[in-house]
């Protein structure tokens, strides 16, 4: 009944609206920048915050460290995407971009175990987790901006905002790239890493100016706050098949994220390849997704979305065994399996996050998308890294971490088939 107050689907977009999902896309890009700067330094970070002899690697440390801030994001989730629906989309979505940023800035002053001892990583991991928790409501925050700001190309909308994403990653691995060329291994070691994070902050505290500005979206505005007066109640009550489906979606974009960008530093690098290599690679990878994605959200538009996300997953299925056991062969063409790792991850990326915020109305939606992207995420993007290693470790199989990809997209197959819009979602498109 509610979602009945949006503007119809063929409504044009105003300059207000433009500018609204311009400046909400930068959510998704603070979050993935804030944590993938992690993943490209986290040889150096396990080096500067772990000393040897603690019984485990300084990398396996530092990819510990890296999955608990990721698992921290569920409760950001749960608890930001609560007081979305209860208070607004907007009061959130800018007090967490400050919270972020300066978490972000502490860790790139941060100093090492060399000068605080144990103090250094205790502090190390309370930033990631302060970061985990205020993230969780960040991507959601987009997702929720870009679906409830106009009915015209919703998906594409979305898109955008995985489009942003992806800039977001691309100055990371450009960051990255730069100090490969500019700097020794060791001097990116002693302190180059700490640029990202700098940076990082800076871009969070300019997001934050810019949010202050951002009108409540119109669907909240009309009525949305009181629909439920406890969401999170209505949300594990009435929507948990929603969730599900949700959380196993968002696994496959995770998954791939995490593989192939967080965590591919450390394994090429460990099979020899070239750090500079390695970071063009990435950066190929960046470019190509971010392009593909605005064309697979566009065809989740004029296609059911469903089916568009099924074919990636699919693809995904077929193409992890291929790509690792290329890659895993000294001098395999990494241009090139990095530019189809790209075209494929697209499918999923494009088309996820509209489709989940659907499934939901709006009472609950930014409690349902938080918490579905979150966990999903969480289970994911920031285990990967770690998991993919021990797996490595254990079989002796280098291409071991293809069976992760595997096995979520076969999650995300089988959750294709309920990605359905919610019933008011439906009566809103049918009166269009």
């Amino acid at each position: 009944m509610l979602d009945n107050a949006l503007p119809t689907r063929n409504a044009p977009m105003t300059a207000r609206q433009r500018r609204t999902i311009l400046i909400a896309s930068s959510g998704g890009a603070l979050e993935t920048f804030d944590f993938i700067i992690y993943g490209f330094f986290a040889q150096d970070i396990g080096r500067a915050f772990f000393p040897a002899g603690l019984g485990a690697s300084g990398l396996t440390l530092s990819f510990v460290i890296f999955a608990i801030g990721h698992l921290s994001r569920p409760i950001g989730g749960i608890f930001l995407g609560r007081l979305g629906d209860k208070y607004g989309r907007r009061i959130v979505f800018a007090a967490s971009a400050m919270i972020s940023a300066v978490s972000t800035l502490l860790i790139g002053v941060l100093p090492s175990y060399q000068t605080w001892s144990v103090a250094a990583p205790a502090l190390l991991l309370l930033l990631r987790l302060t970061q985990g928790v205020c993230v969780g409501g960040e991507l959601p925050g987009s997702i929720v901006y870009a679906v409830e700001t106009t009915r015209a190309d919703q998906g594409f909308l979305c898109g955008i905002v995985f489009f942003a994403v992806n800039v977001a990653l691309l100055l990371a691995a450009g960051i990255n790239l730069c100090l490969q060329l500019a700097l020794t291994p060791a001097q990116v070691s002693e302190y180059g890493w700490r640029v990202g994070f700098l940076v990082g902050g800076a871009i969070g505290l300019l997001s934050f100016v810019l949010r202050r500005t951002l009108p409540e979206t119109e669907a909240f505005s009309r009525g949305g706050s009181v629909a439920h007066r406890e969401p999170l109640a209505e949300l594990f009550r009435w929507h948990l098949a929603p969730l599900a489906t949700g959380v196993a979606a968002t696994m496959l974009v995770g998954i791939c994220n995490g593989l192939f960008v967080a965590y591919m530093p450390a394994y090429l690098r460990q099979l020899n390849y070239a750090p500079r290599e390695i970071a063009i690679a990435q950066t190929l990878y960046v470019i190509v997704i971010g392009s593909c994605v605005l064309l697979t959200a566009k065809a989740g538009d004029l296609l059911p979305r469903r089916y568009v996300f099924r074919t990636g997953a699919v693809l995904s299925a077929l193409f992890a065994p291929c790509f690792y056991m290329a890659v895993s062969r000294e001098r395999a063409g990494l241009l090139i399996w990095f530019f189809l790792a790209g075209v494929v991850a697209s499918f999923a990326a494009g088309t996820f996050a509209c489709a989940i915020a659907e499934m939901f109305p709006i009472g609950v939606r930014f409690s349902g998308v938080g918490c579905a992207m979150n966990l999903g995420l969480a289970a994911t993007m920031g285990t990967a890294p770690l998991a993919a290693t021990i797996l490595v470790a254990r079989t002796h199989w280098n291409a071991a971490p293809a069976l992760l990809m595997m096995l979520c997209a076969g999650l995300g197959f089988v959750a294709s088939f309920a990605m359905r819009p919610s019933h008011a979602e439906r009566g809103v498109l049918a009166s269009n």
